[in-house]
């Protein structure tokens, strides 16, 4: 289901991961290409996506301007950051501040969970309440 047909947001979100991956690994872009991804839920800063990747396929070189989490759900990576190759397995989470993560393979078929805590721009942290926003009059004497 694409996310046009289901929503991102809301007080409250449960996901079956296994019927997820399903629908991904039967998705056009994994049979084209080994890999697909799709944003199970976004709120504010964060953004959940789950992705999965056939044994071999590379991402490439990711980086990342905020923090993020990497759960490996299925599987296993490899990735190289700071000069030295690194491993996750099934199970394991990676914490990874700004930078840049480099060559991340599947080492097996794969899914894991990408969690995202955005910065900068693409995120306003609060809407001006409507008590505060200037009046029409205000803003118009403001452009004048």
């Amino acid at each position: 289901m694409s996310s046009i047909n289901r929503p991102l947001a809301g007080p409250m979100s449960t996901f079956d991961l296994a019927r997820q991956l399903e629908e991904l690994r039967r998705d056009e872009a994994y049979a084209r290409s080994g890999r697909a991804g799709r944003t199970l839920t976004k709120s504010g800063r964060l953004r959940v996506t789950l992705v999965a990747l056939r044994s071999g396929v590379e991402v490439g070189t990711h980086q990342a301007d905020s923090p993020m989490t990497l759960h490996v759900l299925e599987g296993g990576l490899r990735f190289r950051a700071d000069g030295e190759d690194h491993e996750l397995a099934q199970g394991q989470l990676l914490y990874f501040g700004p930078g840049d993560a480099h060559d991340i393979r599947a080492t097996a078929e794969t899914a894991f969970l990408l969690t995202l805590s955005a910065v900068g721009d693409d995120y306003l942290m609060e809407r001006p309440d409507a008590s505060e926003a200037p009046s029409r009059e205000e803003g118009n004497a403001a452009a004048e």
